[in-house]
């Protein structure tokens, strides 16, 4: 059976990244970056916007999950605010096929996500927004926890692939 391994975390932590090196580590996989698939001018997420972003989304992983040579499909997001009804109309519409969901929670100290942020050139808007609202958004979150504080990306990439039984 194909399975979605999906990672979710605050932002800054470093789901794109990692990520990226799953894919580098796991052979027969796809990414699916949801940053992408919601680009507009200006970025509005909203009753209109939503249906499409979410389509935009669930497209990909649908399209993998039916590619022969695809039995893992990476796939992170951020779902603070609005953005969780995003995600529950992803899941959804990939509910239609079968598939294995393996989902993790990424996790690190605020102090290394503010770094981790600093790194990506964040503005001190963008860290204080993430520090207060989307780290917070993750408390009820009952998918496996993976404190990643000290592990580089090549280790948190193994251990996910190691716990994910992949």
């Amino acid at each position: 059976m194909k399975n979605i391994l999906f990672l979710c975390g605050p932002n800054g932590i470093g789901k794109t990244t990692i990520c990226k090196e799953i894919i580098n580590q796991l052979p027969n996989s796809a990414y699916v970056d949801s940053d992408p698939c919601r680009i507009m001018n200006p970025f509005v997420l909203n009753d209109d916007t939503i249906p499409t972003i979410a389509k935009n989304i669930s497209d990909l992983l649908i399209n993998y999950l039916k590619c022969p040579i695809v039995n893992t499909v990476v796939f992170s997001y951020g779902f603070h605010g609005r953005r969780r009804e995003v995600f529950q109309r992803v899941l959804s519409e990939v509910s239609k096929i079968e598939h294995n969901l393996i989902p993790f929670l990424l996790w690190c100290s605020e102090e290394e996500n503010i770094s981790r942020m600093n790194v990506d050139n964040r503005s001190n808007d963008r860290i204080q927004r993430a520090l207060n609202e989307s780290r917070k958004s993750f408390d009820d979150v009952i998918y496996p926890k993976l404190d990643i504080t000290s592990l580089s990306v090549s280790e948190a990439a193994k251990t996910i692939i190691k716990e994910a039984i992949l």
